[in-house]
């Protein structure tokens, strides 16, 4: 929020309507101000809302975690990206995601994320995917010292529709596995709830939609604009299918780390704590070893 020369309302409502799915063309038209400022403003609040999760998106339950990779198909350097996601699947939270190649070496640092959101989780973790080749050695190397369960849900379709799926236990206990499966809300070992994060992506980021007048050239404006989508999602708007006595949560309160949904404007006034540099570093050279 530093030196910007808009109205601080006005700067929050545009990554509002960002997050909704609205192009950037649209909330200039509707806000009076360039595209290139819209960019400016994206590109400022993503790298804010990155550090704002990796602070605060650590839950202390989880039961199932479920991951995937979505098509990007865009132009230029983003034809061939996929967007990687990971969601919880009892409390819905969005704890991670990345726009990248699909390649083993991006699988695994997208793996890591997901391990380093759950550095104080203490039980058994339930692990789903599909059955893409580079998840199984990803898994093996990064969750080698963790108490975590591996099972791939290979899907089988026909007419567009879900004709069986094929779940094969890759690694980890079976009793492990029903313990754990008790703290889900899976009723049978699936990856809906993960496909239901994709549609989202696909509807809240203009970018993703499956015909665009402006597709992304350049994986960073993805990733930027995904930032905020899931800054939203998890934070600002509440959830339909997490309805309590008290009222709709979201993602953050369900999973105990917030008590009520936070404005958008809250999370661009919050300050970065000066221990967040540090850790970042000690992170990085732990993966680089």
């Amino acid at each position: 929020m530093a030196r910007l020369r808009a109205p601080a309302g006005i700067f929050a409502h545009a990554l509002q309507l960002f997050g909704e799915g609205l192009p950037k063309a649209g909330i200039a038209r509707v806000l009076g101000h360039s595209p290139s400022t819209i960019s400016r403003w994206i590109e400022r609040s993503a790298t804010h809302a990155r550090i704002f999760q990796d602070v605060m998106t650590k839950p202390t339950e989880v039961g199932e975690i479920q991951m995937d990779e979505l098509a990007v198909r865009g132009a230029d350097e983003t034809r061939a990206a996929w967007a990687y996601g990971a969601i919880e699947v009892f409390t819905r939270l969005w704890l991670a995601m990345k726009v990248s190649r699909r390649t083993l070496r991006n699988t695994r640092a997208f793996v890591r994320e997901v391990m380093d959101t759950l550095a104080r989780t203490q039980s058994c973790v339930i692990v789903t995917t599909d059955g893409m080749k580079y998840y199984e050695p990803s898994m093996r190397r990064v969750f080698k010292n963790y108490p975590v369960v591996y099972q791939q849900v290979v899907n089988v379709y026909r007419g567009g529709r879900v004709l069986r799926s094929n779940p094969r236990l890759v690694f980890g206990s079976r009793l492990a596995f029903d313990d754990a499966f008790e703290r889900t809300d899976s009723k049978k070992p699936n990856t809906s709830f993960i496909e239901r994060l994709n549609l989202v992506q696909r509807t809240c980021c203009s970018f993703l939609r499956r015909r665009t007048a402006s597709p992304a050239r350049r994986i960073a404006s993805i990733q930027n604009a995904l930032e905020i989508v899931r800054l939203i999602y998890n934070y600002v708007r509440p959830h339909a299918s997490l309805r309590t006595r008290s009222g709709v949560q979201t993602p953050a309160m369900a999973a105990g780390l917030l008590v009520r949904p936070l404005a958008l404007l809250e999370v661009l006034r919050w300050r970065i704590p000066s221990s967040y540099w540090r850790q970042r570093m000690l992170s990085e050279a732990a993966a680089r070893c």
